[in-house]
């Protein structure tokens, strides 16, 4: 993807962060939106662009789920980058480079999908499926905004609150410095409406086969699904997630489709049905994950590394435990994770996947005004059975739920989930409650004159 030739040529354009500085400089090497998305190959070539924004660094090829996981409990900062060292305790800086560069990346691809959304609108082409890429478009849009919400909006106690940030809300292209005026924030529950808007959209028009790579029907039902749970609308969660289980044809199997190893997701590639969204990487399309986990002697920077908490949160026989937290061996570094081990940066990231579906549902039947113990139980065996651990029995709801925050822990380390979880369940313990939201990235502030408005507390 990251060798899209329109992707790059039109890169500095479609820049959200900032836009206005970019917009100045007029680079000679851009293509304008206008003539590269007029046909359906360039539509299809700015689509694969949108996709690469979630390779970058900055988002799914490291810090997204790195960072979040180090601001909670499960990974700790070994190296010496300063940016990191604020997130790991708890002290982010409103200039901290990370959230900065993070915010920017985002919004990139944010009005990249806006592009191929009103572009898409105007190809006619008998070979072009102009219903899938909307389709698609619309899903990822969903995905960045939901992925900005929860790291900079909603309130310290969770998601969903009458005292919740929003964030700046761009739903058409930046194509004109007008179109890149600083806008104030909308407010979260506007944003939460714009996502819910594109994944019935994408929902209606994406396939339902599951393509891994690309946007699917069952990736789109996953993500509402997840939305649901953030916003503790637990019917909803649980009819979503139910759409994604029915629908691939797992429901009824004893596995749940869960692949009967827990490493192979990882240390193979793009394993169904249990893989839904998964972003490809190659030797020469790299990311540096590993690298930034492996020691110098394996050729990485040994800047992260697996907590002894998350170690000794496994209970005995389960079979995670060696793939969230590794035991040294030849080529594989002690106190790391198997989920990244290949310092050639060729490891593939999961998205979404099937545990995940199992999980929200389990939590949703729990959390519901009429609990659905009994079910709840089976979805979250499911997981436990592919673990190699015995059945979970609870006779109350919150003794259920309490084992279900754990397996949400021990299931999805390194994978991002962790630090949203505990805000979502409003158990961050922070001393400075305000810092469960990261701070607005300091120069959008300033740039902005006052317009956009910094997250209280910073």
């Amino acid at each position: 993807m990251k060798k899209t030739n329109i992707a790059i040529l039109v890169a500095a354009m479609l820049g959200l962060g900032s836009c206005t500085k970019v917009l100045e400089q007029e680079p000679q090497g851009a293509l304008d939106a206008t003539t590269a998305f007029t046909t359906r190959t360039g539509v299809e070539a700015g689509l694969r662009g949108t996709y690469d924004i979630l390779q970058s660094g900055n988002y799914y090829g490291l810090r997204y789920q790195a960072l979040t996981d180090m601001s909670a409990d499960n990974i700790i900062h070994t190296g010496t980058f300063p940016s990191f060292a604020q997130i790991f305790t708890r002290q982010i800086l409103a200039d901290n480079a990370e959230t900065t560069n993070m915010w920017n990346t985002i919004y990139n691809g944010i009005n990249r999908a806006n592009n191929i959304i009103v572009s898409a609108e105007t190809i006619e082409d008998p070979a072009f499926n102009k219903a899938q890429a909307i389709g698609e478009a619309r899903f990822l849009r969903a995905l960045m905004y939901f992925d900005l919400l929860r790291v900079f909006g909603g309130s310290p106690d969770g998601y969903g609150k009458a005292n919740g940030q929003g964030l700046p809300l761009y739903l058409v292209p930046t194509l004109t410095p007008a179109d890149a005026a600083p806008k104030a924030k909308a407010t979260e529950s506007e944003v939460w409406a714009a996502i819910k808007a594109d994944l019935d959209a994408a929902i209606a028009s994406l396939p339902a086969s599951n393509s891994i790579g690309r946007a699917s029907l069952p990736a789109a039902n996953a993500l509402k699904a997840r939305v649901h749970l953030y916003l503790g609308e637990w019917d909803a969660a649980e009819t979503a997630a139910t759409a994604v289980l029915t629908g691939l044809g797992v429901s009824a199997s004893a596995t749940g489709g869960l692949a009967a190893d827990y490493s192979s997701l990882w240390l193979s590639k793009n394993v169904k049905p249990e893989s839904i969204l998964e972003l490809p990487f190659y030797p020469d399309d790299a990311n540096s994950i590993a690298f930034f986990y492996y020691p110098g002697s394996l050729g990485g920077r040994n800047e992260i590394t697996s907590s002894t908490s998350l170690r000794d949160a496994h209970p005995d026989g389960d079979l995670r435990k060696g793939v969230n937290y590794t035991v040294a061996a030849p080529g594989i570094p002690a106190n790391k994770t198997r989920k990244a081990s290949r310092i050639s940066g060729d490891d593939n990231v999961i998205v979404i996947r099937l545990a995940e579906l199992w999980l929200i549902r389990a939590e949703a039947r729990a959390r519901k005004a009429t609990p659905d113990l009994e079910n709840a139980l089976k979805d979250l065996n499911i997981v436990r059975k592919r673990a190699g651990l015995a059945d979970f029995t609870a006779t109350t709801v919150d003794a259920f739920l309490t084992q279900l925050e754990i397996e949400r822990r021990l299931e999805f380390a390194h994978e991002g989930h962790r630090w949203f979880d505990l805000r979502r369940w409003n158990k961050l313990g922070l001393t400075e409650a305000f810092r469960a939201l990261w701070p607005i990235p300091l120069r959008e502030v300033q740039t902005s004159g006052g317009i956009i408005a910094q997250n209280p507390g910073y």
